[in-house]
């Protein structure tokens, strides 16, 4: 908890923000999104690439820095790495739709790109009304842990790249993916539950060798994880190729023998992760992050 509270104290400091937008990326158009998000209106995918136009100076992590956006946390696997710009997350229901708080890093093909944008202020628990940026008003979710005591980070995600719960989903299962040099599953697919559940699972495999830096750090040096770890990790990493090698032959039954593979493999890394665990605070602490990286924000 103490790490939580430390970054809310980062945020708060930060400097004052500007704008950001996506670069050009391989193999991917910006307006892509559209793709994958069929509920959004035509006015809020306008919003959309208005954003990622306006904030187009800023398509770098060396412009963002240069801007006052500072890194905070690391790369977190459904969701990049946040680069926070803090003064702007003091304005409250006054966030400007051009001016986002946050920008969204990600490695795609091995190269920081600009992945997307959040908005983000804090504010009482009992304050309940958010702003309405974009048409449709999509949901804000919370992170009450990264707030002092009796407040709470309210923050909403536009992606840039798609993503298959929308461009307002505060996860994205596609980033270990693309990390890793992958293409994103089947978005079509990802409308069936079941098989969106084995995806992000099986995303949570490729971050652990992607980079597992945000996850439990602490944990993972314990000598009882490390004999789990490691030898999954390997697992895993074996995986990569025979994804590669399903996606380019198009072969779907090769390529969801490989992804549930990883899948398991996650689930005996988090059983391990919760196993070591010493205290129920800890447990708890293990199981909040992780629901939280598949996708379970709090609204």
């Amino acid at each position: 908890m103490t790490r939580f509270l430390t970054v809310a104290a980062l945020l708060v400091a930060s400097s004052t923000a500007a704008t950001a937008q996506m670069p050009g990326m391989p193999g991917m158009s910006h307006d892509m999104h559209h793709e994958t998000s069929p509920k959004v209106s035509a006015k809020a995918r306008k919003q959309i690439d208005d954003v990622a136009k306006t904030v187009s100076v800023f398509g770098t992590t060396a412009a963002a820095s240069n801007s006052g956006f500072r890194p905070v946390f690391g790369w977190i696997p459904t969701m990049s790495v946040h680069w926070v710009a803090g003064g702007q997350m003091m304005n409250g229901r006054q966030a400007n739709l051009k001016s986002p708080s946050q920008l969204m890093f990600s490695k795609i093909n091995g190269r920081d790109s600009l992945v997307g944008a959040a908005y983000g202020y804090f504010t009482a628990l009992a304050d309940t009304i958010r702003p309405v940026l974009f048409d449709g008003a999509p949901a804000w979710h919370e992170h009450r842990d990264l707030a002092p005591p009796g407040g709470t980070l309210v923050m909403l995600h536009v992606w840039f790249v798609p993503s298959p719960d929308g461009p307002f989903a505060g996860t994205n299962p596609n980033l270990p993916f693309w990390a890793l040099g992958l293409a994103a599953p089947d978005s079509v697919r990802m409308r069936r539950a079941d098989f969106k559940e084995r995806v992000y699972r099986a995303s949570l495999a490729l971050s652990e060798i992607a980079d597992s830096s945000f996850l439990f750090p602490n944990l993972e040096r314990r000598p009882d994880v490390q004999a789990v770890v490691v030898p999954r990790r390997d697992s895993i990493r074996s995986l990569v190729p025979e994804l590669l090698a399903a996606q380019q032959a198009k072969d779907t039954v090769r390529w969801d023998k490989a992804m549930e593979k990883a899948a398991s493999h996650w689930d005996a890394i988090y059983q391990a992760y919760v196993g070591t665990t010493r205290t129920k605070a800890g447990r708890d602490r293990v199981e909040q992050v992780v629901q939280m990286l598949l996708g379970k924000h709090e609204g």
